[in-house]
């Protein structure tokens, strides 16, 4: 049985037509402004919590900030016809990555941001290395848990989305 995506790339390799790939990012199905949205959606709860605005699980809001953007990938990996959906949402989930990355090193040095409040787990270790490995080392854990972060929440929505394209191929039948 051939996948869905091969049949129309056979298609257009029979009609003499290239593959439309315009508008899409790093060979999903995302346009760009499809990608930086659905990532957008988590940065307000980073912000926030970084610059101590909003504390983590301290009130209603921080769950909504929380909880809203992951409620719409979920949505999106149900409703959202692709012919790559895992692809597409480890791709998701890994630039979701890097973002969390990007703002918490912007904020590494402001108030009750990430760089004050890292486990004293990782920070005691860190202080037995001179400089500027003792340095890295924190900036490391918020790196790798970012990534974490990121990619397994693309990981989950790219299996409920691959689930959600089987079982839309299994009722056409």
């Amino acid at each position: 049985m051939t996948h869905p995506a091969d049949r129309t790339a056979e298609a257009d390799r029979q009609r003499g037509t290239r593959p439309d790939r315009r508008g899409t990012v790093l060979g999903t199905g995302w346009s760009a402004a499809g990608l930086v949205g659905l990532i957008a959606l988590g940065l307000p709860r980073t912000v926030l919590a970084d610059l101590g605005i909003v504390l983590p699980e301290s009130s209603w809001v921080y769950y909504l900030l929380a909880l809203t953007p992951f409620a719409v990938w979920l949505v999106l990996a149900v409703g959202r016809r692709t012919a790559t959906p895992v692809r597409d949402y480890l791709v998701a989930g890994a630039l979701y990555g890097l973002s969390l990355v990007i703002v918490h090193e912007l904020f590494w040095n402001v108030g009750t941001s990430l760089g004050h409040t890292l486990p004293p787990s990782v920070l005691e270790p860190a202080g037995g290395y001179a400089s500027p490995l003792r340095e890295l080392i924190p900036h490391g854990y918020a790196f790798g848990i970012a990534m974490l972060i990121g990619l397994g929440v693309g990981l989950v929505v790219a299996l409920v989305a691959a689930l959600s394209a089987l079982v839309r191929r299994a009722a056409r039948r």
